[in-house]
């Protein structure tokens, strides 16, 4: 029997987390410009994909689960610019997006990350209106899935 690997990101772990500025159309230089922080990716909708355009700035983990001190450094970077975010978002009638992509290791040995949203974190969430989304995506460090697909 062949497993379908989906959702599956190989034999490492990768996590990072990213703060996004989503829409339909508009210049990310100006966002850059606003707040004065460099994205560290950004995209600009196309036909057929991406579907929109979006500002990120990513803080990489690596294997590390204890995500607190990330989340902590991309409030730290952020949290004094809660009301150029909030008039960025009017002006442009942008969204913004906190997401976690993360890859749980389905060795049973592994622990598994916890999610830091303490009260800081929430409060400014919910000062920015930031929706949070959780990308989870398996990693077999121990090669489980290549030993039952032979």
């Amino acid at each position: 029997m062949t497993y379908q690997i989906i959702t599956y990101s190989g034999t490492t772990c990768n996590n990072y987390l990213y703060f996004a500025f989503d829409g339909d159309f508009f210049d990310t230089e100006i966002i850059t410009k606003e707040l004065g922080i460099e994205p560290t990716s950004v995209m600009v909708k196309k036909d057929p994909v991406p579907k929109k355009t979006s500002w990120k700035y990513k803080i990489e983990v690596g294997k590390d689960i204890v995500l607190e001190p990330y989340i902590e450094r991309l409030i730290d970077i952020f949290e004094s610019k809660i009301a150029d975010i909030n008039r960025i978002k009017e002006n442009f009638k942008l969204e913004t997006r906190l997401i976690f992509v993360l890859d749980i290791d389905i060795n049973p040995d592994s622990p598994t990350p916890a999610f830091p949203l303490n009260k800081r974190v929430i409060d400014f969430l919910g000062r920015t209106k930031t929706s949070v989304d959780f990308d989870l995506y398996k990693a077999d460090t121990i090669g489980l899935l290549n030993k039952w697909n032979n």
